[in-house]
């Protein structure tokens, strides 16, 4: 049983920093509330607090006027697009890589 379970929690995609911050800017996209956050991004309070500290010192999130929520801001929106750009070219990049691999792999 131990066996299977290590297998599983190696298997794990974990995500970094940046993509976490680009998921909550996603859903505070049209504004959000806190719990909305927590739970669309998979994160427990304590990173959610921590992220939003972080989102909000640096002007990517703002709090609503009415103090119940946040909101994107266009700072925040930017760094969602050139995130998504990398993404999609580091996507590109690896496909090249696995093509290459197999044309070598024919060729040995």
């Amino acid at each position: 049983m131990r066996v299977c379970r290590a297998l599983a929690i190696s298997r794990r995609k974990y995500r970094g920093r940046i993509q976490i911050a680009a998921d909550m800017i996603e859903i505070a996209r049209n504004g959000s509330n806190k719990t909305r956050i927590m739970y669309q991004a998979n994160l427990s309070f304590e990173l959610l607090e921590k992220y939003l500290q972080l989102l909000i010192g640096s002007g990517m999130l703002e709090t609503r006027e009415n103090g119940k929520g946040f909101v994107a801001t266009p700072k925040g929106l930017e760094l969602l697009a050139d995130y998504r750009a990398l993404v999609e070219h580091s996507e590109i990049a690896e496909s090249k890589r696995r093509a290459l691999e197999a044309s070598l792999a024919q060729q040995i």
